[in-house]
């Protein structure tokens, strides 16, 4: 049972998201407005929006006679980081010219808490949320900033339930810092292109781990351009 806030609807979403990050609606599993509103004891309204959203966003799929948890693949797995680098690289740029001198300093100031951060998965991932989000919300372009909100959802999804990997966390802060020092600069373009390496590099290690987990990936090797991928320059 989940309590009733004024927006009912986030709640329930949020509450749908846990149970696919934890597999207690494990991929390839039925899901129906009928069992979650039983099971969250909410009506029927809030938990179509929320897997209305969900279906947005990617984590799940229609079957033609209801909807399943989707089932990842490396292709998913590619292309939904793809589409959060080209989303977040088009966020940076707008962010450089559009953001406040208040938004650079919070910005900055994400950047070394991720750092700090690091060495606790729980707190590293509060401050990594954060601080993509706020570069989205500085590229003041609401649909843009929503957009992005669903890609960090699918991906952050993808990564804790599907990938198990242990990674050093501290690389990752030191990009957001030097992502955060070109915005401050007005730097778009190098902004953009740190903020897309950096997704672009953690994509490569996740679909390693994914191969590693799951066998070998039939076909051609998916993996980002050399370009992209290599670390962010400070």
């Amino acid at each position: 049972m989940i309590e009733r806030p004024d927006n009912l609807t986030e709640l329930v979403f949020a509450a749908i998201r846990r149970r696919l990050v934890e597999a207690s609606l494990p991929p390839g599993s039925s899901v129906s407005e009928a069992m979650l509103s039983k099971d969250l004891q909410v009506s029927k309204t809030p938990v179509r929006e929320a897997l209305l959203q969900l279906r947005q966003i990617g984590l799940v799929e229609s079957t033609g006679r209801g909807l399943r948890v989707v089932v990842p693949t490396a292709r998913i797995i590619r292309d939904a980081f793809e589409m959060r680098a080209g989303l977040e690289a088009a966020a940076a740029r707008y962010a450089a010219e559009r953001a406040t001198r208040e938004q650079t300093a919070e910005l900055l100031e994400l950047a070394q808490a991720s750092v700090t951060a690091a060495g606790d998965f729980e707190a590293f991932r509060e401050a990594d949320t954060a601080f993509h989000l706020a570069i989205a919300a500085a590229a003041d372009n609401v649909m843009l900033h929503r957009a992005v909100e669903d890609a960090v959802v699918l991906t952050q999804v993808l990564r804790q339930r599907d990938i198990h990997v242990e990674r050093d966390f501290g690389p990752d802060g030191k990009e957001h810092v030097s992502v955060a020092r070109a915005l401050k600069s007005g730097d778009g373009a190098a902004a953009a292109d740190r903020l897309s390496g950096h997704i672009l590099r953690i994509m490569e290690q996740l679909l390693q781990a994914f191969a590693q987990d799951t066998g070998p990936v039939s076909g051609t090797p998916l993996r980002a351009p050399d370009r992209l991928a290599t670390p962010a320059r400070s």
